[in-house]
């Protein structure tokens, strides 16, 4: 063997090594058409929260409006497992592992003071206050999940961080359009950016 050959299997090593560290510590899981359909069910849902508003008084609207977010919650959540799953499965890697443990542990703390604040506007019916404070907890998710996966998911977790300041100061009665540009518009360009670069 020449030493030109030993250079060459030494690079492909290092390459072998380089992608298992990564594997180890860069979450990839994340699916293009999980981001675009959780778009597209925000669209929904401020769509129909549209009607909503239209059709009962104000003070009377939060039990439907919760059912509502609830469900694109729940939808949301349900695909985004199910594309992770098969992706996991595609790349021959558990679906969960420590790196999985270890993003749920970075996002859970944001999610938790969203959960708390919404359970709290709510029950004083300040529904305006719900957009912003979600595009808050939201972006700050976002950011703990960068970590894992990236400076695209931390570029889409800034401008949830910068819309949701806004909302919350100067657009608050503004609340579903902001939604809207925000877990719609944001989701589905994310989405196609990682369809586009990585087919997934």
């Amino acid at each position: 063997m020449t030493d030109l050959d030993d250079r060459g299997a030494a690079t492909r090593d290092l390459e072998r090594i380089r992608a298992l560290m990564e594997r180890a510590t860069r979450f990839s899981n994340l699916s293009g058409w999980s981001c675009i359909v959780a778009g597209l069910l925000a669209v929904a849902g401020a769509v129909v929260c549209w009607k909503i508003r239209a059709n009962f008084n104000h003070a009377f609207c939060a039990r439907p409006l919760a059912l509502v977010w609830g469900s694109v919650l729940v939808l949301a959540l349900a695909q985004g497992v199910v594309f992770t799953f098969v992706n996991a499965r595609r790349r021959g890697e558990p679906v969960w592992s420590d790196l999985t443990r270890q993003v749920v542990v970075a996002m859970l703390p944001s999610c938790f003071v969203g959960a708390v604040i919404t359970g709290h506007g709510l029950l004083t019916c300040q529904l305006d206050l719900l957009p912003p404070i979600w595009m808050l907890a939201y972006g700050m998710s976002l950011m703990a999940l960068g970590l894992f996966a990236g400076a695209k998911i931390k570029a889409v977790g800034i401008l949830f961080l910068l819309l949701g300041a806004a909302a919350l100061w100067w657009f608050r009665e503004y609340g579903l359009r902001m939604m809207l540009v925000s877990f719609g518009g944001l989701h589905v360009l994310l989405g196609i950016v990682i369809v586009w670069k990585h087919r997934v």
